[in-house]
């Protein structure tokens, strides 16, 4: 069967539910860890499952790579149905075709549950290490779940929607408490905290880092200049455009900063494996980074040398010889 990506939104609001909200980290009863029969022995039987409406994938973005994902269809009076995470189909029926593969929960005498999709593996705990637990779907229309929340992807200003949503849903639930609206985005943040945090201290380093270069750059090129006032002005006085003179400066400085930076790659190459862990899926090999900080450094070795350029090729040849 063909892959299937989840129809994006065709109104302002579309919503779904779902047994456990994203990175929340509660899990009712359906959430809670259950053991698997797949109808032979193995080593991974432990699962969390959770219960959501038939828009849920849509409603989420999370893609169904194979199969299908719920339909209105899928009634209690129906075939139970489920959809499995990319990871849990590889692992528990290797080299098969996951669709219509049966398996049962809870108890071996339970009814069959038979699969109907693969949706991508998603993060649904935490944004980096997810526990070492396979994640399935069942149907609202064919399971009551006993909590949940309502999942709304929106367009237009957030904090407007969510003040309507309130309003909406408080007046269709009278007598209930407060209705907590919150943005996906603020409980992402609380995951993406230390995150942050991190790539502002690296950001912060980076900047001076880049700054104690670039002083220290321009300071030994312009002592080198100075030292070789006398070799310039010979050069000048021989007849040596003063276009030459910046030239040769510049070209030294950026052949010194591309010594330097052929270093500096192999030291990060071989350091890579320490500094993995402070990633969020982001190779510590990434060439595109190691091509981004070359080229920032050379810009910075070029303007850290301009000027001690632009000073060697205004050396008047006759102090030049004269201070010899």
């Amino acid at each position: 069967m063909a892959p299937s990506t989840p129809p994006p939104p065709s109104s302002e609001l579309f919503a779904a539910f779902t047994s456990q909200l994203p990175l929340s980290g509660d899990l009712d009863g359906y959430g809670a860890q259950t053991e698997l029969d797949v109808g032979q022995p193995s080593d991974h039987g432990s699962a969390l499952r959770y219960v959501v409406s038939p828009d849920y994938f849509a409603t989420m973005g999370t893609r169904i790579v194979r199969g299908r994902g719920f339909e209105n269809t899928d009634r209690a009076t129906t075939r139970r149905v489920a959809v499995v995470g990319e990871s849990m189909a590889a692992v528990l029926w290797p080299g098969k075709d996951p669709v219509e593969q049966c398996f049962r929960f809870a108890a071996d005498t339970a009814p069959c549950t038979y699969v109907v999709g693969v949706a991508e593996d998603i993060h649904s705990q935490s944004i980096d290490a997810e526990p070492k637990l396979f994640y399935y779907y069942l149907p609202a229309t064919q399971w009551r779940p006993h909590d949940g929340g309502l999942f709304v992807r929106a367009r237009g200003d957030v904090r407007q929607t969510s003040q309507l949503l309130r309003r909406r849903l408080q007046a269709d639930m009278p007598g209930s408490s407060f209705v907590t609206v919150t943005p996906l985005n603020e409980i992402v943040d609380v995951h993406r905290r230390s995150w942050i945090l991190g790539a502002r201290v690296f950001t912060v380093f980076g900047v001076l880092a880049l700054v104690l270069a670039a002083v220290g750059l321009y300071s030994v090129i312009a002592y080198n200049v100075a030292q070789r006032r006398h070799e310039l002005g010979v050069r000048l006085a021989l007849g040596a455009a003063r276009a030459g003179i910046v030239r040769l400066v510049v070209a030294e400085s950026v052949r010194f900063a591309l010594f330097g930076l052929g270093i500096g790659c192999a030291v990060s190459l071989a350091g890579s494996r320490w500094i993995a862990p402070l990633l969020f899926e982001e190779s510590p090999r990434d060439p595109a980074v190691f091509a981004l900080v070359t080229l920032v450094l050379l810009f910075v070795a070029i303007a850290a040398s301009w000027i001690p350029a632009l000073r060697a090729a205004g050396v008047d040849p006759k102090m030049a010889l004269q201070s010899d």
